[in-house]
């Protein structure tokens, strides 16, 4: 999701959203964390019963051949918690002062997570994928969010006496996920969930805590 030649950069002021879950996000580790906005009722596949992925699973349509998608989340506007750039604690009585320059590509992408009877198809996959499933998803969702962009900065940190800061990156992703099943002359050969979750922007966050 990022390549970072050195260090962090882009003073960005990061925004506070009330949230209702927060999530490690098993499957997907390019994320540290995906929070879900109050108002919404979209939930990780993790995060979810078996009934309803079961429900999910009785309602799909049967194929003669090919994948039957079913979609429980679509395209739900979710906040991430990516990778850790920069941790600094100020232990001493003194203001600590550091210069940094930075120079990264990034291009925003995202995760999918599948569960392991739909990645054992053969042939070929994207993030583990098998195409032909992927292609039938992303028809129902749409397409894959791809940008690439190139940053250069110089940034003075100024950390006080008795205080750690972090900086992280976070920002808005598109989450979709669902049930399918492989169907050959009519019978189901392979059932399973699967999960997408498409980044949409990219931002610094700085968060300042006290330390004793």
């Amino acid at each position: 999701m990022k390549k970072i030649l050195f260090c962090f950069g882009c003073l960005l002021l990061c925004f506070n959203i009330l949230i209702v879950n927060a999530s490690e996000a098993p499957g997907h580790p390019e994320f540290q964390e995906i929070i879900i906005p109050r108002n919404s009722k979209a939930k990780l596949i993790s995060d979810m019963d078996q009934k309803t992925i079961d429900n999910a699973l009785n309602q799909l349509k049967r194929k003669v051949w090919g994948w039957s998608v079913n979609i429980i989340v679509k395209n739900q506007t979710v906040e991430y918690v990516g990778d850790t750039v920069f941790a600094k604690r100020n232990n001493t009585s003194q203001t600590l002062k550091y210069t940094y320059y930075v120079e990264n590509e990034s291009s925003f992408t995202g995760s999918v997570a599948v569960s392991s009877s739909l990645a054992m198809e053969a042939g070929g996959k994207i993030e583990g994928v098998s195409l032909s499933l992927d292609r039938t998803i992303r028809s129902e969702i749409g397409a894959k969010i791809y940008k690439a962009k190139t940053e250069s900065t110089e940034i003075l940190i100024t950390i006080p006496p008795k205080r750690k800061l972090t900086v992280s990156i976070r920002g808005e992703a598109r989450l979709n996920n669902g049930v399918s099943k492989f169907y050959i002359f009519g019978l189901s050969f392979k059932k399973g969930t699967w999960e997408y979750i498409d980044v949409v922007n990219e931002y610094y966050d700085y968060y300042e805590e006290v330390v004793y």
